[in-house]
């Protein structure tokens, strides 16, 4: 189903909105006609907002059950707004902003605030008798070096990460606010795999020095920046949590390993990756509200059953502009795509 809306309020840049609403009693009938595997695999419905010759859009979050959308007034570059929707699209405020501000994008912070990103601070936006402001400014270098790695906070703990050796190493930690003691809680070291790229890239250089002119593939240098974000990219783990459970996704080991906050293991199973997919990007999504987790392997954005480990394929992944936009809650995946 399509719909188009012609309101000169909405988006100047095509929002594709992929359902991914499980078999449900209130929708059966729907979605049944969608199915294209019946036991796994359903397609999606795409609503799709054309262009507001008036405003361009910047960027969007998604918070309870409500649109934020961050927009500039075409041919100018000091004239934003906010605009904030429901989930149907219509509208139910504005926040018009200081011609002062140059903001970029906002930023959906571990207190499960949205932030304003300007060019030297942030500015919260906060909701007062069914009215949206900005305020609470924060200093944005001061921000960004407080709270860059961290992943998120639970009425115990504040969770973080550290990465080093581009990826191939990576550490998790919990801060207690109360007491302040620091806690390494995981470690994903993949540098056995960091260790082999030299080898692989001196066999490539003498391969091609072999072949001499004649060549016209990538040089050495090529072939590293290749192995490194591709064939020998880092199996980097995924740590997540849904209230006083963690579920940290070992992916370096194929396991899911389900803790509550005093580190006693729950739950752990094996996760199933295809064979097809060497290429996987491990980028993960969590659902805010369902806490449910999702990843994409080629072409498929597929559901990640933390009690099985099995991959559930949900709908295609080749609507998104990249999969570092994907936004997913209530069952509703949202990306942002240029037309």
């Amino acid at each position: 189903m399509k719909i188009k809306l012609s309101y000169p309020y909405l988006f100047p840049i095509l929002i594709i909105l992929l359902i991914l609403i499980p078999l449900s009693s209130l929708a059966q009938d729907t979605i049944s006609r969608s199915l294209t595997l019946p036991e796994a695999t359903v397609s999606a419905e795409k609503v799709k907002f054309y262009r507001d010759y008036k405003y361009v859009m910047i960027d969007f979050e998604i918070v309870n059950d409500h649109f934020y959308i961050l927009q500039r007034e075409k041919n100018s570059m000091k004239n934003f707004r906010i605009m904030v929707t429901n989930m149907l699209y219509e509208p139910i405020d504005t926040i018009p902003l200081p011609t002062r501000f140059k903001p970029t994008n906002l930023e959906f912070d571990i207190a499960e605030n949205i932030q304003i990103v300007t060019q030297d601070s942030l500015y919260q936006i906060v909701e007062l008798n069914g009215k949206h402001y900005y305020g609470f400014p924060t200093e944005k270098n001061h921000y960004r070096e407080v709270l860059s790695n961290c992943l998120f906070m639970t009425d115990r703990f504040v969770y973080f990460y550290n990465v080093k050796l581009d990826g191939y190493l990576m550490f998790f930690y919990r801060i207690n606010p109360d007491d302040k003691n620091l806690e390494m809680i995981f470690y994903n070291d993949d540098t056995q795999t960091l260790s082999e790229i030299p080898d692989e890239v001196l066999w490539h250089a003498n391969h091609t020095g072999r072949i001499g002119e004649m060549w016209i593939g990538p040089s050495p240098e090529q072939w590293e920046v290749f192995l490194r974000r591709a064939w020998m990219r880092p199996e980097q783990a995924y740590l997540g949590h849904s209230h006083d459970t963690l579920f940290y996704f070992d992916h370096q080991n194929r396991k899911i390993h389900t803790y509550d906050e005093d580190l006693n293991l729950l739950h752990s199973c094996d996760i199933t990756y295809p064979d097809e997919q060497p290429f996987w990007h491990h980028d993960m999504y969590q659902d805010r509200f369902s806490s449910k987790f999702y990843t994409v392997f080629g072409t498929k954005l597929n559901e990640i059953d933390v009690k099985t480990g099995k991959t559930i394929p949900k709908t295609s992944a080749n609507n998104f502009l990249s999969p570092k936009m994907i936004k997913i809650e209530i069952g509703r995946a949202s990306c942002r795509e240029r037309v």
